[in-house]
């Protein structure tokens, strides 16, 4: 039977209400089981379900797409794209066909259907590793736009610090418990997703105002001529750079995903017919968005476009009131993800109630189990978006996965799996597609999310390294100190930096006859000397990122007159130190020329 099969009113009615029992218990209860709380509630709406499920596939997704165009190129981005739009509708039409015929109401129904209670149970699980790393991510994006942050030493004022400058009711704790208290916690009491249709049509108009304010910034430098050409295909060259494409359908992939609100919609419905038009209406929309966001987005940003790009809507634009379209930005995102928020909480809630309690009367019948595991879940996402340091790390593999997983994996497992033989040949050879495609995509962009993170990982580990031996450098060189010392501490700081250099003089001497011994060559020498001093010189990179940070915030004018006399302190420090650096470098410099000429009796060139 496909989605769209005409059904009797009698017969559509009892499929809403047939009890399934045991393992088949449905996560969702029937609409006859809601009306007994809610007598005045008629069914959903058609416009209303466009919207909710609009609003669960654009949630923070689309700062990710024009990033992927830097990957895939123009013509290969908007074509995987709306390609991925058409894999999901099918992921989607898969999943509602076997729950007709499956008379469940429920992904964890479906996959309990095909696969038993061990399928429904890893469905639970993965609906609740994902929506709750996805929450995570969405709270912690709203702190720092509104309240800032903090990153690589740099502090990126939010928008209320902007406005209203640092304050103890602007920080990212106390705005987080704010918008806990009076937005989510609220929007989460409600126990219909229909009721959630007018906040998610106010969420998908806050997208579409980012996208306004994108096309028009693009246009406007369109015709100011400040735009260059993007690249249209892909840049490849060797192997790596081939693998580096699939790394991009993760993204496009988790951008589509809203198949664990899909029969939470269906169920509300007043026609349950309408839901393949709806599936389908929903699709096309945030298709639609999502193509212009990346074509519009990489246009205006090109190679430059970073992985999140409301990140690039922090600097100068480079045209009039560039500073206001900067804070209309974001503020929308931040409000749109609020809004966003209940959308993902609804399946999370009831995935988790059917993982504990799946034998218990319906979720929205009892009270007392409804309040407890809501204000369980918001406490827990609360927590991990403003005491768990290492959450992103942690959600770029797992999220990833189950998101995979929950779009393209259960979808075709269920339809391999076959249990009422009503799929065809073309279905399972989609569905071997789409798992082949699903999985060879993620363990590229697993190993490579992993090689770049173990790589930061080395690479800052290095850094604190030079950076203590710099400090080191400064110390014995007299830089770093105590500007009121007597004068036996000057004469020990003497002693001790004369005791410092002879030291150095004596590891270097011991260098070179280890690794010149028998030769005569001061050409080969010198270039040693000139590696060895270029060695050091890696070491201020970080000063030159932190310079590099502060003149684009200089430029976009943003922040306090207190920050810039803050980070103009810091820029002074990290400037004497570079200047102790490069005179401790010039020391190298003489004293291997007079060891050079010392051990070797060569005359200079």
């Amino acid at each position: 039977m496909t989605i769209g099969s005409p059904k009797s009113g009698k017969e559509k009615k009892s499929r809403k209400s047939k009890q399934v029992v045991e393992e088949k218990v449905p996560l969702l209860p029937s609409k006859k089981e809601e009306d007994v709380g809610f007598d005045e509630f008629n069914g959903a709406s058609f416009t209303g379900a466009v919207f909710n499920l609009s609003t669960t596939i654009v949630g923070a997704g689309i700062m990710a797409l024009p990033a992927t165009m830097k990957v895939l190129g123009l013509v290969l981005g908007i074509a995987m794209i709306i390609f991925v739009a058409f894999l999901t509708e099918a992921s989607i039409e898969m999943l509602l066909r076997f729950s007709r015929v499956g008379n469940t109401t429920s992904y964890g129904g479906v996959m309990g259907d095909a696969f038993g209670k061990c399928g429904r149970i890893f469905l639970q699980i993965c609906v609740l590793v994902n929506n709750i790393g996805v929450l995570i991510v969405y709270m912690i994006i709203i702190g720092d736009v509104l309240s800032g942050t903090t990153s690589s030493g740099i502090h990126h004022a939010g928008v209320l610090e902007g406005w209203f400058g640092e304050s103890w009711w602007n920080g990212h704790t106390f705005v987080l418990l704010i918008t806990t208290l009076f937005v989510f916690a609220p929007l989460a009491c409600l126990k219909r997703i229909d009721s959630l249709k007018f906040t998610s049509a106010l969420s998908v108009a806050l997208a579409v105002v980012f996208l306004v304010v994108t096309v028009g910034i693009t246009v406007t430098k369109l015709i100011n001529g400040s735009i260059s050409m993007p690249r249209l295909l892909p840049d490849i060259t060797d192997l790596t750079s081939f693998l580096n494409l699939f790394t991009a359908v993760p993204v496009l992939v988790t951008a589509y995903i809203c198949h664990y609100n899909v029969h939470s919609i269906d169920n509300e419905l007043e026609d349950n017919t309408q839901i393949k038009a709806v599936v389908r209406s929903s699709l096309a929309l945030c298709s639609t968005v999502y193509v212009m966001t990346s074509l519009f987005g990489f246009l205006l940003f090109g190679d430059e476009t970073l992985d999140d790009v409301l990140s690039n809507f922090d600097a100068d634009l480079g045209i009039p009131y560039g500073s206001l379209l900067n804070d209309i930005v974001r503020v929308s995102y931040a409000a749109h993800l609020m809004l966003v928020f209940p959308i993902v909480f609804y399946p999370l809630r009831l995935n988790l109630d059917g993982l504990f309690f799946p034998s218990a009367m319906p979720l929205a019948l009892d009270n007392l189990r409804f309040t407890l595991i809501s204000s369980g879940l918001l406490t827990l996402v609360f927590v991990g978006a403003n005491f768990i340091p290492s959450i992103w790390d942690a959600f770029q593999f797992t999220g990833a996965t189950a998101a995979v997983c929950l779009g393209f994996i259960f979808p075709a497992a269920i339809t391999l799996r076959d249990r009422h033989s009503i799929a065809t040949k073309k279905d399972k050879i989609l569905c071997i597609f789409m798992i082949v495609l699903a999985v060879f995509s993620n363990v590229v962009a697993i190993y490579s999310d992993a090689y770049a993170l173990f790589k930061k990982n080395g690479s800052s580990r290095k850094d604190t390294r030079l950076g203590n031996r710099n400090i080191l450098l400064f110390a014995s060189s007299g830089t770093i100190g105590d500007s009121g010392m007597d004068g036996k501490d000057e004469k020990r700081e003497r002693d001790e930096l004369a005791e410092s250099l002879n030291d150095l003089s004596t590891s270097f001497s011991t260098m070179i006859k280890a690794d010149l011994q028998g030769t005569n060559n001061i050409l080969e020498l010198m270039e040693k000397m000139n590696l060895s001093v270029a060695e050091e010189y890696k070491s201020f990179g970080g000063v030159v990122s932190g310079l590099r940070v502060f003149v684009e915030q200089l430029k976009s004018k943003s922040g306090s007159f207190d920050e810039y006399v803050q980070q103009i302190d810091a820029i002074e420090q990290q400037v004497t130190e570079l200047e102790a650096v490069i005179s401790m470098l010039d020391k190298y410099v003489y004293l291997l020329e007079s060891k050079l000429h010392h051990f070797y009796q060569v005359s200079p060139l």
